[in-house]
């Protein structure tokens, strides 16, 4: 037997010895057997099998004396090889259970340090889409999951998580509800998902809600519920459909600029921020176009307004938020600017 242990390691290398051991000493004995009391193999077989078990059936045919001491030697080699095996089987198990304890501990602390941060709520198809998009654009996050079936993936992802149900109070409060920045309820009921938004919104007043509904009548009252925001899943998925028949070149330009994985343009939201040195100037002043190579989209004023297609000559002031479309060399620059006080 040629067997590699490369990748195992302690208790796990015990448990492939015992076996290989528990193995071995079941071919000894058919072998010993044979040639001992000129058995066939079956016989030889079943009394080695009752002589590691210790089952107490008796000898099926006459044994000799010879036949005897082996039979003896077969018992204790078999009860040392199942005793190894049982300890080392433990082992894995006790390991495995406080690895477990340790690496939720840690998860836990991590997450309790977490501030303005999203908090993922569910990890199926959307929840995934969701979270590696947070991942890729260094966003703090953590999930929220209650189907133990998906915590495999969260474990490989390595994304902070709680394995628990979301609509429960303690697990909000655990995910650091009350220092969060936004919670997205993408559970797989409308129901859940407004039950969970009224809760949050209970929990912490300032934190920003996101909702998928699956039919217009949640829509609705996920709003009335405390929901900032509400995505209707089938709604856009029509639409997406609609584009890609009659406009196909405006969905291939959607496509190009929500495509995460070739993602060479990028939408972003920009503030700017108190003390940036861009407040008080044009857009033409500022250079947008020249300094950064971005498009501003459109401008949302302190007063809510937004101005689509702003010309060179709006004003820049503290507190807008830009949408700028461009590059992500050219978009980190400009949010470094609009943060970056004067005189720094």
């Amino acid at each position: 037997m040629n067997i590699s242990f490369g990748r195992l390691t302690g208790a796990h290398a015990g448990v492939v010895v015992g076996v290989t051991l528990y193995g071995f000493v079941l071919l000894v004995g058919i072998i010993g057997f044979s040639i001992i009391e000129h058995w066939n193999v079956l016989d030889s077989f079943y009394m080695t099998i009752i002589s590691i078990t210790t089952v107490g059936y008796g000898e099926i045919n006459p044994l000799s004396s010879t036949g005897r001491v082996f039979t003896s030697l077969i018992i204790f080699a078999g009860l040392g090889t199942v005793f190894y095996t049982s300890t080392m089987l433990g082992r894995v198990i006790l390991e495995g259970e406080i690895r477990g304890t340790i690496r939720r501990r840690n998860m836990r602390n991590r997450i309790s340090k977490l501030r303005d941060h999203s908090i993922v709520c569910g990890f199926g198809r959307t929840g995934r889409i969701v979270a590696e998009a947070l991942h890729q654009d260094g966003f703090p996050f953590c999930v929220v999951e209650i189907d133990r079936e998906n915590q495999a993936a969260l474990d490989e992802y390595g994304y902070l998580h709680l394995m628990g149900d979301s609509t429960e109070e303690s697990m909000l409060v655990e995910a650091g509800i009350r220092h969060a920045g936004s919670v997205m309820a993408l559970l797989s009921s409308d129901a859940d998902n407004l039950y969970l938004t009224m809760m949050a919104r209970e929990l912490n007043p300032r934190v920003r809600i996101v909702a998928r509904a699956l039919d217009d009548m949640a829509e609705r009252r996920l709003k009335r519920g405390g929901a900032d925001h509400v995505v209707p899943t089938y709604q856009i998925a029509g639409l997406r459909v609609i584009q890609a028949a009659v406009r196909p070149t405006i969905n291939e330009f959607i496509d190009l600029v929500t495509d995460r994985e070739q993602l060479s343009l990028v939408l972003e939201e920009v503030k700017v921020e108190q003390g940036s040195p861009l407040a008080g100037q044009s857009l033409k002043e500022a250079g947008v176009r020249n300094n950064y190579g971005v498009i501003i989209v459109a401008i949302k004023k302190t007063d809510g307004d937004m101005v689509f297609n702003p010309v060179a000559s709006t004003s820049l002031a503290e507190g807008d938020i830009l949408i700028a479309m461009g590059e992500k060399s050219g978009l980190h620059k400009l949010a470094t600017d609009c943060r970056q006080p004067i005189g720094s």
